[in-house]
């Protein structure tokens, strides 16, 4: 144990912790190509017993009382989530878990639950496999369809929400099925999975209907794609609580919106994704990354701490809301 890390992290008063994670696989990329690293079997593994070095694993419901509770805290804690919904929380990370008894929170969008359909970027990055893999006369389909741009992987990546149709239409003109590659690689969770999930002990929450980057669509949109994914999740699998995580981020949400679904009673607790940092909403937490750059889990938690203190005197180390 590193008596650095362990003293900033009783100093900062930062002592409850959210580390977040998508996939977690030795295979070779697929969807998640260009977009994010899944985390490597046995460095999820390190990951593990570093943070239960450092901190106490909990789950969900013992970290709603500790975040409400105003009592001043002499231990550390850490709880797991994972965003997206995918099935290899269920293949891969949930045994893991399982025999270490650590809890961990699945976010799932409710519009690709049962491989319904699929996350625009996800799209992208598949679209951009077949074009590097393609002949050059697929290649010239893919140039042609953007009137000549070269710069291909660069335009697919820039397809936002609010233009994700454009990707279907590409796919119909090259040839590629998006509804075969769902059906046969089935990348997201089943209802009978998720319902065995919450049988082991593990908790679900929304993560939005079709993962929409907030600041791109409006006020009334961000409520709908949060509600209705949220009371789905309620009535399909019996829950009680409403756990949600934003889609990309949490920035540029704001107070309005947390003060409307904090009326309506739409959720509990929100997630960002801001690493150690405070929140103008006392009910929205931000997270840790553990994928970007690969690092090792502690030099992931040094970092993150010591850009907390480093925030600190420009007052950066909190989220403030219009």
């Amino acid at each position: 144990m590193n008596p650095i890390l362990k003293k900033l992290i009783a100093v900062s008063n930062q002592r409850v912790i959210v580390p977040f994670y998508h996939k977690v696989s030795d295979e070779k990329p697929t969807f998640e190509k260009s977009l994010y690293p899944s985390r490597k079997i046995a460095d999820f593994k390190n990951d593990i017993e570093v943070l239960s070095n450092y901190f106490n694993p909990i789950s969900m419901k013992e970290f709603i009382e500790i975040s409400k509770s105003k009592v001043q805290l002499n231990q550390n804690y850490f709880h797991l989530t994972f965003d997206d919904g995918l099935s290899n929380f269920y293949k891969t990370v949930a045994p893991i878990l399982k025999e270490r008894n650590i809890p961990a929170t699945v976010f799932v969008n409710s519009d690709f639950v049962d491989n319904k359909a699929l996350f625009f970027r996800y799209k992208a990055s598949l679209l951009f496999q077949v074009y590097e893999k393609s002949s050059v006369k697929c290649k010239k389909v893919f140039h042609d369809f953007f009137e000549g741009k070269e710069a291909i992987e660069e335009i697919l990546f820039a397809i936002n929400y609010n233009n994700k149709h454009i990707l279907d239409e590409l796919a119909n003109a090259v040839n590629y099925s998006f509804e075969e590659y769902l059906e046969t690689e089935k990348p997201y969770l089943s209802s009978i999975q998720i319902n065995e999930l919450i049988d082991m002990g593990f908790t679900i929450g929304a993560h939005s209907k079709s993962h929409a980057l907030y600041a791109d669509i409006s006020f009334k949109e961000q409520v709908t794609q949060t509600k209705e994914s949220m009371d789905w999740l309620v009535r399909e699998f019996n829950l009680e609580d409403r756990f949600f995580s934003f889609p990309f981020t949490d920035l540029d949400v704001s107070k309005e919106f947390f003060t409307k679904l904090s009326e309506e009673k739409i959720i509990d607790i929100s997630f960002g994704t801001s690493g150690i940092k405070k929140d103008d909403i006392k009910t929205n937490f931000q997270r840790i990354p553990f994928e970007i750059g690969n690092r090792k889990a502690e030099d992931y938690l040094f970092k993150e701490y010591m850009k907390y203190f480093l925030k600190i005197p420009f007052k950066k180390n909190k989220i403030h809301r219009n």
